[in-house]
């Protein structure tokens, strides 16, 4: 922007960068800079997965969805969770599908079967095969608070009979790079995942 300015002026004004006419065009250069970094910021805080504070409160607003004691990731994920609830017709794929666009993965990372299937005899329970911990230290949410949205995103009264959360155990090939994967033990750090002294109750 500054560079057209200076183009634009006629040759018989001084474009020395010390010339009180180059010091007031750098001046509202800055100014028109901002206002344009300001604008951009609003354009992407209408997206979900950008928007922060009070903006990100604005559209869980409109969402219906409370914030409670979630942090911005938190609250992106309930919110997220929120809308494709509606939209869930409770089959299998349909709550892998939401789940995996709540979290921002594939849905070939989660993998979810029936108690039934699985040998046992409640029938309004499901074993949460596989979700990657990378998954679940990405979207902020403890454990708990993870199965307390998969539960919301089922049908009727199905709960969470118990859920596997694959790399727990793995060790990073860069030594302060954490990994996540199912391929055992390797050298470096061990994976991690947060749970916190104290679990914040959220208004899901």
């Amino acid at each position: 922007m500054l560079k057209d300015m200076l183009n634009m002026l006629t040759d018989a004004l001084s474009k020395n960068p010390a010339s009180n006419i180059v010091k007031i065009l750098y001046v509202f250069n800055q100014q028109y800079e901002d206002v344009q970094e300001t604008l951009q910021t609003m354009r992407e805080w209408v997206d979900v997965d950008k928007a922060e504070g009070k903006e990100l409160d604005l559209i869980g607003a409109d969402t219906n969805q409370p914030r409670g004691l979630a942090n911005d990731a938190q609250y992106r994920m309930m919110i997220k969770s929120k809308r494709i609830r509606s939209k869930s017709d409770g089959t299998w794929n349909a709550i892998i599908d939401s789940m995996a666009n709540t979290l921002n993965c594939s849905p070939t990372d989660l993998q979810f079967k029936s108690v039934i299937e699985k040998g046992g005899s409640e029938p309004l329970a499901l074993v949460v095969e596989k979700i990657p911990l990378k998954v679940v230290n990405d979207s902020q949410l403890t454990t708990g608070q993870l199965i307390q949205l998969i539960e919301q995103v089922t049908p009727g009264d199905v709960r969470v009979a118990s859920a596997n959360f694959t790399g727990t155990f793995r060790f990073s090939k860069k030594y302060d790079t954490p990994e996540f994967g199912e391929h055992g033990f390797d050298k470096g750090t061990l994976s991690l995942i947060l749970i916190p002294a104290q679990e914040s109750v959220l208004p899901i």
